[in-house]
């Protein structure tokens, strides 16, 4: 996460360089106000409401270790200024006022005022659907309108890096991870007409991003002159998270909009279906966190907008599988809700997953990241290492294990079941698996490097050939009182 304003002194540039070197506007002169700053801080506060089941802590500084001087009940509306963002002790913190004071609250309990969001002078794409299952040009072109060519500035250039889609009318755009890290800033293209490309109109930064999800929320904070604007005036064409992720079927039509690149800078539109569902854990519920679709979906996609036939927001496109690993191009789309859920919290979205607490209060397990080292060799044995980074908070002294579950990476998501596995590397169903004991420390504790490792011979695959699998890494209580996904992971195994 970037401080706004940091990186915007002293931004004079001649030409911008684009992608492949198309042309751009130019990004301003900074004008001069005071000591040379852009604005002071505090300019930006915006309306938000506590979120969750039990009173919100504010503290007098960013951090857990600072002192709480005031408590104030789910519901209540306050200012936050997000221009202020900092990071500590594994959580984002925003400056926040209240009747009679002003404190630091994390930015996981506030929610934008959705009362604001209710009012029929917003301008809502859907408004603009009919809702018959197909969409028509019109249909097509009223949807784009919430789609944007995100940028990414860094060193004083602009470079497209890939699309993102405006979900409130004041400005904040979802995208993936990926696609804006590094950003000192992040530029914003809209469109006038959807046969030109779009043009760039605003600057925001990076408010939340989750690698392991693979979202990240961009806040946009001013016009394309250096000059802040009132989020609250805005009023920007959006598209609400509507459907559940389980209100999503194989079969069902789907529309993908972006910039790929290969359109320059044009918005491109494919279409095709949902040919898998894939469950996780999210919140603590069993839910949808991945569809797989047939749809074309090229690398600047990445963070775009997929709807179904009633231009529904289906997800946030963010991956491709190749020709040689599935016998054919599918790509995977994010659930809507489950973005949205990981960089706005639950309250946010319609249906929302109320995140269950334990008897020391909220239950949080945050993913740091994961990687996976192929043909590892332990005690003589070649494997798989998985590394996993993670902060738990809420679960002390007492016994959770981290398990990581395989699976085949195909329409069909087969467990890999191996019952000739020795029982240390599967369950009681012989699916294969891995796992670790942990005992948390404190109220908080972060791990920041645990291992796990399984032996190739634990899978039972022989024949040769490439298996494309996938791994699932959770964080379960001993008692089974909860569950919490850290990660999905893709890799492919060869016997030999």
């Amino acid at each position: 996460m970037r401080q706004i304003g940091k990186a915007v002194l002293g931004l004079l540039v001649v030409g911008i360089l684009i992608g492949l070197a198309h042309p751009a506007p130019v990004w301003a002169a900074v004008p001069p106000t005071g000591e040379g700053t852009l604005a002071q801080a505090g300019d930006a506060w915006r309306c938000v409401e506590v979120n969750g089941q039990v009173e919100l802590n504010i503290r007098s500084g960013p951090g857990v270790n600072f002192q709480v001087i005031s408590t104030r009940p789910p519901g209540e509306q306050l200012d936050a200024d997000y221009s202020r963002l900092e990071s500590a002790d594994g959580y984002n913190w925003v400056p926040v006022r209240y009747p009679g004071g002003e404190g630091w609250s994390i930015t996981g309990r506030l929610s934008p005022c959705q009362s604001d969001y209710n009012d029929p002078a917003h301008d809502v794409v859907l408004d603009d659907v009919n809702r018959d299952g197909t969409l028509d040009r019109n249909e097509i072109a009223a949807v784009a309108r919430s789609v944007v060519l995100v940028a990414n500035i860094r060193n004083d250039r602009i470079y497209s890096t890939g699309t993102g889609t405006i979900t409130t009318p004041d400005g904040l755009i979802v995208t993936n991870a990926h696609v804006v890290q590094g950003a000192d800033l992040v530029a914003v293209a809209l469109l006038d007409d959807i046969n030109d490309p779009p043009e760039y109109r605003y600057v925001g930064d990076v408010v939340n991003s989750d690698l392991s999800i693979d979202v990240a929320l961009v806040a946009i904070r001013y016009d394309m002159d250096a000059n802040p604007i009132d989020a609250a005036d805005l009023n920007l064409p959006y598209i609400p998270a509507s459907i559940r992720p389980d209100e999503v079927f194989r079969g069902d039509p789907v529309y993908i909009f972006g910039y790929p690149g290969i359109g320059d800078d044009y918005l491109v539109v494919t279409s095709g279906t949902i040919v898998s569902v894939e469950n996780g854990e999210m919140s603590g519920q069993r839910l949808p966190v991945w569809y797989r679709t047939d749809a074309e979906i090229a690398p600047g996609n990445s963070g775009g907008l997929a709807v179904n036939g009633n231009g529904e927001f289906v997800g946030i496109p963010t991956f491709v599988r190749s020709e040689q690993e599935t016998g054919g191009r599918l790509g995977g789309i994010r659930p809507a809700q489950v973005a949205l859920m990981t960089v706005l919290g639950p309250e946010m979205v319609s249906d929302p997953v109320t995140t269950p607490t334990s008897s020391e209060g909220l239950l949080l397990v945050e993913p740091q990241g994961v990687t996976l080292e192929q043909n590892v060799i332990v005690s003589g044995q070649a494997g798989l290492r998985i590394r996993a980074s993670f902060l738990i908070e809420g679960w002390t002294a007492r016994t959770a294990f981290v398990v990581a579950r395989f699976y085949f990476d195909t329409e069909e998501f087969a467990p890999l079941f191996n019952p000739a596995a020795p029982t240390l590397y599967r369950d009681s169903r012989d699916i294969v698996l891995t796992s670790a004991p942990i005992t948390p420390c404190c109220e908080q504790t972060l791990y920041e490097d645990l291992v796990l490792f399984i032996p190739y011979t634990a899978f039972g695959l022989r024949e040769p050939g490439t298996y494309p699998l996938k791994v699932q890494i959770e964080v379960i209580a001993e008692d089974g009182s909860w569950q919490r996904l850290l990660a999905w992971e893709y890799f492919d195994y060869s016997p030999r």
